[in-house]
């Protein structure tokens, strides 16, 4: 019998997650069986053919730090391109082969040569550039906040910031980063009955609107580029290669679905967080100079992107379990965070710790290329927000996002109360 038949809960369905991330069958299952197959549970598909339930094939699910890292550092066994990265098994070949022009989709050379375009525009310089922007930002959103009076954190707060900073990042008029937040709810809150709602046709055309609007400013940026991304990528050569129109269009979505949905999630699930933990928001309050390891303690608490999927290419062993050629893998980085083996005391908040070897980014090949923009972000948020921090608390009941992919909130009332709290020591 399977750990998710003893427990009850499927890990695959996303309503599993809707009261936050089941934090207790996680640990169980690192303790009872770290790696175990998981029977999915049916979602409902809707389309102009009609609603069916899908079932996916069942997969092994991988929990424990040390696993995740050893398959993370195998994509020559444990693929990504063969299946897709995407928990949903593809429904067609052309389905899979359209999947593949993601980068998170690829393997070997293919995905070599799009993450050097990648690299070559946005290095760390370019985004040291943004520095202003995002601190001038950051004030503008919280400058606009009324003492004791409540607002939408998501909205006003959380993905304002990274809105803003993707539209000039993009060189996209500023105006149109509504146009961002809703293309990405819409495909990342695919199974989330207010986005998504597992409608097929909305998704393709929310797909297609978005690719439509990347080819239109790369033609823009083709004629008069400028000082943005999209001009560095659609202008650049790396070893004799350019970009073609695809590859720039599923490249560009790539950029505005993580760099607007993994952080605006991280900074809601981080102000959560430090409502919820007084004493280490106290600290923070107290001393800026934990801000660095704040940022890396609340990625692992966080972990926005709670797991990808490999494929097993060839029959393999993990950590003592056989593994077929063929078999859908399941890497919970959302797991690897509280494994009581790497972090200590795994399920307390702490901005002080040290290490902190966290999966937030993933490891291996596809570590997340934006990682330094995020972490940029969320330092630059929580130092604008540091001096109103110790009056910051809830305001109403957090609706979150029925995923089993992003550990996201939809919405979540808070205030700034005009009393001043003392934060416990």
């Amino acid at each position: 019998m399977t750990a998710s038949t003893l427990s009850g809960l499927s890990l695959s369905d996303p309503a599993a997650y809707l009261a936050g991330v089941p934090h207790a069958e996680f640990a169980r299952r690192r303790r009872e069986s770290p790696i175990d197959w998981v029977d999915e549970a049916p979602l409902w598909r809707h389309g102009s053919g009609g609603s069916r339930a899908v079932s996916g094939s069942g997969y092994w699910a991988v929990t424990r730090h040390s696993a995740i890292c050893t398959a993370s550092r195998q994509p020559q066994v444990f693929s990504s391109a063969a299946r897709g990265a995407f928990l949903a098994d593809p429904h067609s070949r052309q389905d899979l082969e359209r999947n593949r022009q993601l980068l998170i989709n690829m393997d070997g050379p293919q995905h070599a040569t799009i993450r050097r375009f990648l690299t070559a525009a946005f290095t760390p310089q370019a985004v040291r550039r943004l520095q202003h922007s995002i601190r001038e930002y950051a004030r503008s959103i919280v400058g606009k906040i009324i003492p004791n009076e409540p607002f939408e954190v998501v909205r006003t707060l959380t993905a304002e910031l990274p809105l803003l900073v993707l539209a000039e990042l993009l060189g996209m008029p500023r105006e149109d980063r509504d146009l961002m937040f809703n293309w990405s709810n819409s495909l990342v809150g695919f199974d989330d009955p207010q986005y998504g709602g597992g409608d097929i046709d909305a998704y393709k055309r929310t797909f297609v609107e978005a690719s439509q609007y990347a080819m239109d400013l790369a033609g823009t940026r083709r004629r008069r580029p400028g000082a943005d991304l999209v001009s560095t990528l659609v202008n650049c050569e790396v070893d004799g290669l350019r970009l073609s129109d695809q590859q720039f269009s599923y490249l560009w979505i790539l950029l505005v679905v993580a760099g607007n949905e993994s952080t605006r999630h991280l900074l809601s699930g981080a102000l959560e967080a430090l409502a919820q933990w007084p004493q280490q928001r106290g600290r923070l309050v107290r001393q800026p100079e934990l801000l660095s390891t704040a940022v890396e303690e609340l990625l692992r608490w966080v972990s926005p992107i709670m797991q990808f999927r490999r494929t097993a290419v060839q029959d393999v062993e993990l950590e003592g379990r056989r593994m077929a050629q063929g078999d859908k893998v399941v890497l919970y980085y959302v797991s690897a965070n509280r494994d009581e083996r790497v972090f200590e005391d795994a399920d307390r908040l702490d901005l002080t710790r040290r290490p902190n070897p966290h999966l937030a980014f993933g490891i291996g090949p596809h570590v997340c290329p934006g990682a330094y923009l995020a972490r940029l972000e969320t330092a630059t948020l929580l130092d604008v927000l540091r001096p109103h921090l110790a009056t910051f608390e809830l305001a109403g009941p957090i609706i979150r996002l029925e995923s089993n992919f992003m550990n996201g909130i939809k919405s979540m009332p808070a205030r700034f109360a005009r009393r001043r709290e003392s934060a416990p020591g």
